[in-house]
């Protein structure tokens, strides 16, 4: 077998756009999350008023019996009331302040100093503070007036146990929220893939396509993508009749350029007019240049017309032995690429079979085919003839030229493989093979998309 190719460093490429399906989890889960949040901060907050206000409604139902029961004159609370105010740090607890300082307090104070506050008769209001244990409470301060006399009555309630049960149904909710959450997102997660899963058919027609194992993309597609796939199948068969109608009107031209030019030519020699041959014969010979590197599709190909490399290296090979076979040639292929590659397939043919056969009818035995891929195209050809030497090399692209004008030939073959090369953007080398002795020619043509298998 022929020497490996070198494969030179991948070029890399440009940045992957932002995943849609991706995108949509974030935000979607971020929604859930935020919606969860705000409707747990909503319940808790009901829940909080709620029983707020079932507190301030019995500390007012307390100040009302202890308003009933006090007797401002004597300054005591002459009914019996609930044993809890008479329990020391019972978390139930009042006292009342007289206009002219006297203060008196539930027994469930102890001996905790109390705050002064003075109200004005028929004024109320709520606030939060600490017990005498530093326990929060809730306490209604009010301003009454009872048999000419003003008093203030503070009525307080431990509110320790609504801080816990508020705790409690928080560390639940926010429990229940988390779980929620995680099963929105997995449910979330699930139902974009099914979504999803729907467009993937599209994805890998592109794929076939692009391939060439297809022509066309299906349209059993859901509905939102269906114009898409649409509009990319009219544009495809719209570039490919285009194409066809191109190349049909090229050699329409080219038959009839040839054809008066041709008379002009055969005119000249019956008339021995030299001087006007030779002006003929450039003009045919640039249209002939000119209508090929037009036909050449280079990287504006229609997709579904793929080159495949194995199949066409083995179909060649087979080929030259035929047509070569006197030589008894041996040929060596190797290939380290896709199945399909991105190039057009005509154009590959072409610059395949001119260089292979150029090499199997200057070579002794030997012809050796190297083609890798790495995101561009390397090809290699070489043989055990004669070669050539460096500053013959560039003389054998030109059209017409051969180096031994004893062997029969055209000299057209690696000028229409520069063509190509050129059409494509790539590079054109020649040298003396190392392993075999004789020609060897490089190609490189970079792809325009990455090769599929």
């Amino acid at each position: 077998m022929c020497s490996g190719a070198e494969r030179g460093a991948p070029t890399p490429g440009p940045d992957p756009p932002p995943s849609l399906e991706r995108s949509l989890q974030w935000t979607l889960g971020l929604l859930a999350v935020a919606v969860l949040l705000a409707l747990t901060v909503a319940v808790l907050a009901i829940v909080w008023q709620g029983v707020g206000h079932f507190v301030a409604s019995r500390l007012a139902h307390d100040a009302e019996a202890l308003v009933a029961a006090f007797d401002p004159h004597r300054g005591v609370v002459a009914s019996p009331l609930s044993p809890v105010y008479n329990q020391p740090f019972s978390g139930h607890y009042y006292w009342i302040q007289l206009a002219d300082g006297r203060r008196l307090r539930s027994r469930s104070w102890w001996d905790h100093p109390v705050a002064s506050v003075t109200l004005a008769p028929g004024m109320v209001d709520l606030r939060f503070g600490l017990g005498p244990r530093r326990q929060p409470l809730l306490f209604r301060r009010a301003g009454y007036e009872k048999r000419g006399l003003a008093f203030t009555l503070v009525v307080a309630e431990d509110i320790a146990p609504l801080w816990e049960a508020l705790w409690r149904l928080l560390q639940v909710g926010g429990g229940l929220s988390l779980g929620g959450v995680l099963v929105l997102l997995a449910a979330q997660r699930w139902l974009l893939r099914r979504g999803f899963a729907q467009v993937a058919a599209v994805r890998a027609d592109l794929r076939r396509l692009d391939a060439g194992e297809i022509e066309s993309l299906r349209e059993q597609v859901p509905a939102e993508v269906w114009p898409l796939v649409r509009e990319l199948n009219q544009f495809i068969d719209a570039w490919r009749n285009h194409l066809e109608r191109s190349r049909q009107a090229l050699g329409n031209l080219a038959h009839a350029l040839k054809s008066p030019l041709n008379l002009l030519l055969l005119q000249a020699a019956e008339t021995g007019n030299d001087s006007a041959a030779e002006p003929v014969q450039r003009m045919r010979d640039r249209i002939d240049r000119e209508l090929r590197r037009a036909r050449l599709a280079g990287e504006g190909s229609p997709p579904g017309r793929r080159f495949r490399p194995r199949t066409a290296l083995a179909e060649l090979a087979s080929g030259l032995k035929v047509l070569f076979g006197d030589k008894e040639l041996s040929i060596d292929i190797e290939i380290d690429a896709p199945e399909y590659l991105p190039l057009d397939e005509e154009d590959m043919l072409e610059l395949l079979g001119n260089l292979a056969e150029n090499a199997a009818q200057w070579a002794r035995r030997r012809v050796c085919l190297r083609l890798s891929w790495d995101q561009s195209l390397r090809l290699a050809v070489e043989d055990d003839g004669p070669g050539v030497a460096p500053t013959d090399a560039e003389v054998l692209t030109r059209r017409g030229t051969r180096l031994d004008e004893a062997r029969p030939g055209h000299g057209l073959g690696l000028a229409i493989v520069r063509e190509i090369v050129e059409v494509h953007g790539g590079q054109l080398r020649f040298g003396r093979s190392a392993r075999l002795g004789g020609l060897a020619v490089e190609v490189d043509i970079g792809g325009h998309r990455a090769g599929r298998g």
